[in-house]
């Protein structure tokens, strides 16, 4: 996962080739389907809990009816994240769609490492969404860190049907982040392969970092959410270089005129984010967003959290789902 805060210091000029571990070249020619889970005392730890699209996409779909929601997780994390937000709205009536974006969780890695950028992503998403059927359906978007800005995207090429009332939750989204680091390395191509090895040694500190209490119930989840990363890292041999080539291709700053486009259409938002955000932090990006989808006319609602991070819907999974449902279910929608 080390999200932005990890993505804010790389990135990779479009004249270079791309640089990636030892570790993902040499085990590259895997498919993650043909991978055996490995034993945990006797219990698979690494098993795909859902299919596989034709493309090679991992999904699951929980529900058999109701309005759908596609989650759509961050740059290093997978599907998992959204697990208990999802159980909670398949409760509630809606079907629910989990995907891994590409060499994330079970999802085949990108052909191309140049697919890792903006509309590598969205055409998986939209390819997904083409061969499950439901790319004319009403569906609503729940979208953390990276994400967000891959909604975003989405949005900008596939505008949704006014008749729809789609509604979309953003977690924390990149896409308005200040350049920064990403700016500079962009410069020093010469860097990147010294800038994988520290990033990749020093991930577990990373993940961590995204939770803001290590105590209690705080903990417990903290726990779950480092098991769940430390199998992605040891059992998916793609799953560092997804995460590298995303940092150095997709457009993590300077989307502002989109996502103000984005505010132009019949969307309803809801804006998450938390005080001691350190991998998207709280400020400036919160109050860009909320300004560029102001702008736009878009109908716009937004929560701040104190005393958490960058995954406080995984630290804190009952208010954050709660508060998701009620404002999904705050308007009329088309199921």
């Amino acid at each position: 996962k080390f999200h932005q805060r990890s993505a804010s210091r790389i990135s990779f000029p479009q004249h270079c080739s791309p640089v990636t571990c030892s570790s993902n070249t040499a085990l590259a020619d895997l498919s993650l389907d043909k991978m055996k889970p490995t034993q945990n005392d006797g219990e698979a730890v690494w098993v795909r809990p859902g299919q596989m699209s034709k493309q090679g996409t991992h999904y699951v779909l929980r529900g058999s009816s109701g309005r759908l929601v596609v989650c759509v997780h961050g740059i290093g994390s997978y599907s998992y994240c959204f697990d208990k937000i999802a159980k909670d709205l398949e409760k509630e009536g809606y079907r629910v769609l989990q995907y891994d974006l590409m060499g994330r969780g079970w999802s085949e890695p990108a052909s191309n490492d140049n697919n890792y950028g903006g509309e590598g992503h969205v055409a998986q998403l939209q390819q997904l969404l083409e061969e499950l059927h439901f790319e004319n359906e009403p569906f609503d978007l729940i979208a953390h860190s990276m994400g967000g800005a891959l909604a975003a995207h989405y949005l900008a090429k596939f505008p949704p049907n006014p008749a729809h009332n789609m509604r979309v939750v953003l977690l924390s989204p990149a896409g308005l982040m200040k350049p920064g680091m990403i700016k500079v390395l962009r410069s020093v191509p010469c860097m990147h392969s010294m800038i994988a090895k520290v990033l990749k040694s020093g991930q577990e500190g990373e993940w961590r970092k995204d939770f803001f209490a290590h105590t209690g119930e705080a903990a417990t989840l903290e726990a779950e959410m480092l098991e769940a990363q430390r199998n992605q890292a040891q059992h998916n041999p793609h799953s560092f270089n997804a995460f590298f080539q995303s940092a150095l291709r997709f457009p993590l700053y300077g989307n502002d005129d989109l996502v103000k486009d984005v505010g132009k259409m019949p969307i309803k938002t809801l804006i998450m984010w938390a005080k001691q955000d350190k991998a998207v932090p709280y400020s400036p990006s919160f109050a860009r967003w909320q300004q560029a989808l102001s702008e736009g006319g878009a109908s716009v609602e937004t929560e701040t959290w104190d005393k958490a991070g960058h995954g406080f819907f995984l630290e804190r999974p009952v208010e954050a789902s709660s508060r998701i449902k009620a404002f999904l279910s705050s308007s009329s929608a088309t199921v």
